[in-house]
């Protein structure tokens, strides 16, 4: 098969990473896979369609694949696809939630094929009628270059990488009593709860309940509008996420690392605490990974799982909050930890089991050794290939 893959933008950007090592596991697994570099072409934060089109024209792919569907909502004048009139099937990668990208949902193609990083953003693409075959896929990882370090050794007992962007502000709050504010409120609220913060669930729920009547998949435009409304409830979540997981870990008393800037002027320097408030590309992250005992994972509900299996990779034990996804892929409680992300304090108390027993060292060596087995890129390039059929 012949694959063209689209890198839109800078080589240390996750999807760049992606793309590449996706690339080097097909062609090692006998296909004819190349990158279409667009990030050269890109003037300011807007991407060049002409490029691309003049090297579809030239390189007569059987499908092109783009992480997060950059250019997938490219048409014609006249509304087709770009992709349906060259007969070339597009295949999107979603590694964030598809409310993210509301302008390719509304999209139609005949020739798309969708993957998700979660069953439930498969769920939601449904729900809001986004066409095309769908399957549930985690990212890969690199094969590691070398055995793990000995799990004794390692130098950060735990590890977090978190950016730091401020508290969320519960600008909702403030506003006048009206059926959005309600609405709005009532979503946050089961997203908070809920053990995967399903945005689909939080906002069936929340509707049922106010008696409103609305339902994502009967009506476009209301799709389209709501779309945009609920990236505001679920973008506070991961902020208020990231901050309530970090808090219990400091306050927990294990000896925590945080990789990332603006940690220490807020939660305040603390015997049991290290920042590392160097800046950090995911390229760089093996190596860190492989010096700690115990990596944590954020966001995994909403399809972050890229770091849990980077750190498998590197021979960390990972505790991470809940995803379906990642449950089917590992064994909880024998290759990876799961703490509740609805209940922070638990991390706490998942990550000193993991550290004052023998568990974290066995669920490292556990994990590693199905993640070398099952999730690496050229695993996930075998599964794609029999995707595109």
């Amino acid at each position: 098969m012949k694959l063209l893959l689209i890198k839109p933008l800078a080589d240390e950007h996750v999807y760049s990473q992606f793309a590449a090592a996706l690339q080097e596991a097909l062609v090692a697994i006998g296909h004819d896979a190349a990158i279409s570099d667009q990030s050269v072409h890109a003037v300011g934060a807007s991407l060049a369609v002409h490029p691309l089109l003049d090297e579809l024209v030239a390189a007569k792919p059987d499908a092109v694949l783009s992480f997060s569907s950059f250019f997938g909502n490219v048409a014609l004048s006249d509304g087709r696809s770009l992709f349906d009139v060259l007969g070339v099937r597009f295949l999107g990668w979603q590694l964030d939630h598809p409310v993210y990208v509301q302008h390719v949902l509304t999209q139609p193609m005949a020739m798309r094929r969708s993957i998700y990083s979660n069953p439930n953003h498969l769920r939601f693409a449904q729900a809001v009628r986004f066409g095309g075959e769908a399957a549930v896929m985690l990212p890969g990882g690199r094969a590691p270059s070398s055995p793990p370090k000995d799990y004794g050794a390692r130098e950060y007992p735990v590890l977090v990488a978190a950016t730091w962007n401020g508290e969320p502000a519960r600008a909702w709050e403030a506003a006048a009593d009206s059926a959005g504010k309600r609405l709005y409120a009532g979503v946050v609220a089961r997203l908070i709860h809920h053990p995967e913060a399903s945005l689909l669930d939080a906002f069936n729920d929340t509707t049922r309940t106010l008696g409103l009547a609305a339902t994502l998949g009967r009506d476009p435009d209301f799709d389209q509008q709501m779309m945009v409304f609920l990236q505001g409830p679920l973008t506070y979540l991961r902020h208020a996420d990231r901050i309530a997981i970090v808090r219990a870990l400091a306050d927990s008393g294990v000896p925590l690392t945080i990789l990332g800037a603006g940690w220490r002027g807020y939660l305040g320097d603390r015997p049991n605490l290290t920042f590392l408030e160097h800046r950090v590309n995911f390229a760089e992250m093996a190596a860190l990974y492989g010096d700690a005992k115990v990596a944590i994972n954020l966001n995994a509900g909403n399809g972050a799982c890229e770091r849990a299996i980077d750190a498998m990779m590197a021979g960390a034990a990972v505790a991470s909050d809940y995803s379906g996804a990642l449950a089917a892929g590992f064994t909880p409680g024998e290759e990876i930890a799961f703490y509740q992300r609805e209940r922070p304090a638990s991390i706490g108390e998942t990550v000193g089991e993991l550290l004052e027993s023998g568990l974290g060292e066995a669920m490292a060596e556990r994990g590693h050794r199905k993640a070398t087995q099952s999730a690496l890129w050229r695993h996930r390039a075998q599964s794609l290939i029999e995707f595109l059929g």
